[in-house]
């Protein structure tokens, strides 16, 4: 009995110690933030509201001045009156040159873009998966011609271009910016992180390359060519220098160029100005929101796949 005693107390005791012991080593599942976590996270919140309104800030003032009648930007007030839609009334107007420039902006960027996939698709998988010989070399080459300012060969691009007469024309803007360095970058590092053996099992089952590149390649490569589309969709949209040499006449310049160079020494409204800016702001808006999803994964899928 005694025995039988002693043993209970001493299966009691561990007992309690295991308890005890099982409790003090029970830790939060949380902890409130302390002061200098908030501090931190209010300070990244400041940083991010300066930044966005730093970004912000000047297109914000373009829309205000795009309601107003003004001549120049000290004339801007917010809290006189004034408001008006007159700016964009006229630039809709019969006569106006404003949509001949819009038409003319997306027919040649929708082109170039289209056609700068394509050509960068097809060197990006020629240079990843292709075997040739002096492949390295070009690669090299093509990639060293993105140290070269646009300047440098505008001039020999033009006389090519004057020479099989294609100034004043649709090709003349379209076909120097087939192909860029860049995208053809951006494309073959992407490829390059297909697995070999799934091209190999193409070629087995008696796929040709051009049918291997179709039906497998190009489906896997959507990301980075979305993001490829909106680079050169924007690129091409705000360029200046080239279609203000190859536009001739007014019925070919594009938007950029047709607000850069109408006429205003008799007439300065500052609210026609701007409301043409706004309206050139609108198809970039419209690009980046429906291609949003395909960028922002482009960008950390492709981009720096090794």
């Amino acid at each position: 009995m005694t025995d039988l005693s002693a043993a209970s107390l001493t299966s009691a005791q561990a007992t309690g110690h295991d308890d005890d012991t099982s409790t003090s080593t029970r830790r939060p599942t949380g902890r409130a933030p302390g002061g200098r976590g908030i501090a931190r996270t209010a300070g990244l919140h400041l940083v991010a509201i300066v930044v966005s309104l730093v970004c912000a800030g000047p297109v914000l003032i373009v829309v205000l001045a795009s309601l107003k009648d003004i001549s120049s930007f000290t004339s801007l007030s917010l809290a006189s009156g004034g408001w008006t839609l007159d700016n964009y009334s006229r630039l809709l107007a019969t006569g106006s040159q404003l949509p001949r420039w819009v038409f003319n902006s997306v027919v040649i960027g929708i082109a170039v873009t289209a056609l700068t996939v394509v050509v960068d698709l097809l060197a990006g998988f020629a240079f990843a998966k292709l075997r040739f010989r002096g492949r390295g070399v070009l690669f090299v080459l093509l990639i060293s011609t993105m140290m070269l300012p646009f300047s440098i060969t505008l001039v020999p691009t033009y006389l090519l271009v004057a020479r099989y007469g294609l100034v004043d024309t649709y090709a003349g803007m379209i076909l120097p910016a087939l192909s860029g360095p860049l995208g053809v970058y951006l494309m073959r590092q992407f490829i390059r992180g297909i697995p070999d053996a799934l091209l190999e099992a193409a070629r087995i089952d008696g796929a040709s390359t051009l049918r291997t590149f179709l039906q497998i390649v190009a489906p896997l490569c959507v990301q980075p060519m979305a993001v490829l589309a909106v680079f050169t969709f924007v690129g091409s949209w705000n360029s200046f220098l080239w279609p203000l040499l190859i536009a001739q006449t007014d019925q070919m310049k594009t938007l950029t160029v047709g607000i850069a160079t109408q006429n205003l020494q008799f007439q300065q409204n500052l609210g026609s100005i701007t409301a043409q800016a706004v309206l050139s702001l609108l198809p970039m808006l419209v690009l980046f929101v429906s291609f949003q999803r395909f960028f922002m994964k482009g960008i950390t899928a492709g981009a720096f796949k090794g």
